[in-house]
């Protein structure tokens, strides 16, 4: 079971730094205001290596989760490891086998990527809460709080990241959409990453 553990650690890591090293190499690529996505574009320099990692990483979703299930063995874990299979296949295979057209001509596979990703995306922010409940429920109290407190975050950022997206705040901070969905991730993935390391 410690080897899941240590895939999903990687993993985990891996997503976060994975772009900030790809964005190098794609230029013009903004990373305030750039989705995460837009690296795997048909347009990207980079798209086949971030398009893969995308899958690999969503197979992982899909597979470690199992090992929070065998430590728990509840409704909690259950649905933990269904929400973050969601996430690993929306916003993470799908996204890599059906990859955006940057120009955001509204084509079959754009459209395919945009409804996978904002499901995926969604069933992901419900995690930390869920992970925030289990712990308590074993009276792991200072890692539910961490766990509830990114939760919070991650709700707020997304609610800037829905908001930078309507014409009205095109010229607020709120714009910075690439900024708000890397925060989203980051607070979605410490609570996993915390676990992770207690284990």
């Amino acid at each position: 079971m410690k080897i899941l553990i240590y895939i999903w650690l990687i993993t985990l890591f891996m997503d976060n730094l994975l772009p900030l090293l790809l964005a190098r190499f794609y230029p013009n690529y903004e990373h305030k205001e750039m989705a995460l996505s837009v690296l795997g574009s048909r347009q990207s320099s980079v798209r086949w290596i971030y398009n893969v990692w995308c899958i690999l990483s969503g197979i992982v979703f899909c597979i470690t989760p199992y090992a929070l299930y065998q430590e728990n063995n509840n409704g909690l874990a259950v649905a933990i490891w269904i929400l973050l299979a969601i996430y690993g296949v929306g916003c993470e295979i799908i996204s890599g086998f059906c990859p955006l057209n940057e120009n955001r001509q509204e084509d079959m596979i754009t459209k395919i990527h945009g409804g996978a990703s904002a499901v995926g995306f969604t069933t992901l922010l419900v995690v930390p809460l869920l992970l925030a409940i289990l712990h308590f429920q074993v009276s792991e109290i200072v890692v539910g709080l961490i766990s509830l407190l990114c939760f919070i975050a991650a709700f707020v950022f997304f609610c800037f990241f829905i908001m930078g997206e309507k014409e009205k705040f095109a010229k607020t901070i709120l714009r910075y959409g690439g900024i708000w969905q890397r925060l989203i991730l980051v607070c979605c993935y410490v609570p996993l990453a915390v676990w992770c390391v207690l284990r």
